[in-house]
């Protein structure tokens, strides 16, 4: 074979491998949606970061398991000018990936910071009866000047704590999971292309390395006088 035969035929043997590869790979689709950090007394709960690290350190420390295939899965990314905002993406094959999205926020919410949610209860425990004894004073002197506004926005924290303290979360889904209908891997076209590109590099590769050992094979059974 030539040296264009050469890179001819590694390319076309590359290019339909490619091809084939990226037909025959299971298609993933992906699922995305936009989550909001909790607010309690003014702050969040949580930080974006402090999500992002988390399951990369999951990753890193479980080799296996449901969890760790869900979390691999996962892309959380702070939104500009929005703290409390972020976008959630997972991939998983259709219609997987929307239950994936979906099972990525439970973990969240539920067993990466088992400790923080400890916590967290511990501090907010006290803060309903503390406005208890407040509404109860304020109601108790009728002469007390009080502004009903402060009132209602005590009101307001009692039941956001209350409702944090009976179902712990740090995120919630703030819009509705949308899914790709057409698949985000494999690539067919793109698979191709590199396939090719590949191709081409590997087969001038060859053509020079097998040029090179038919030349040395030349010098040595003609040895110059």
């Amino acid at each position: 074979m030539n040296k264009d035969g050469t890179v001819l035929g590694i390319t076309a043997l590359t290019t339909v491998i490619a091809a084939l590869v990226s037909i025959l790979m299971p298609k993933a689709y992906k699922a995305e949606a936009m989550v909001e950090v909790q607010i309690i007394q003014g702050s969040k709960v949580i930080d974006i970061s402090e999500i992002q690290e988390s399951i990369k350190a999951y990753k890193k420390a479980y080799k296996d398991g449901t969890l760790k295939d869900i979390l691999k899965k996962v892309k959380i990314s702070p939104i500009r000018n929005s703290p409390n905002m972020a976008k959630i993406e997972v991939e998983g094959t259709s219609p997987i990936a929307k239950e994936n999205l979906e099972k990525a926020v439970e973990i969240i919410n539920k067993k990466l910071f088992p400790q923080k949610i400890e916590e967290l209860k511990e501090k907010y425990a006290i803060r309903p009866n503390c406005i208890n004894q407040i509404i109860s004073d304020v109601n108790s002197k009728n002469n007390m000047i009080y502004d009903p506004s402060k009132m209602v926005d005590l009101l307001t924290e009692k039941e956001q704590i209350q409702k944090w303290l009976h179902d712990p979360k740090f995120v919630i889904l703030s819009t509705d999971i949308q899914a790709s209908s057409e698949p985000v891997r494999p690539k067919p076209l793109l698979y191709t292309l590199i396939g090719f590109i590949m191709g081409i590099f590997l087969g001038i590769f060859v053509a020079l390395v097998r040029e090179t050992i038919k030349s040395r094979k030349i010098s040595v059974d003609y040895p110059k006088s």
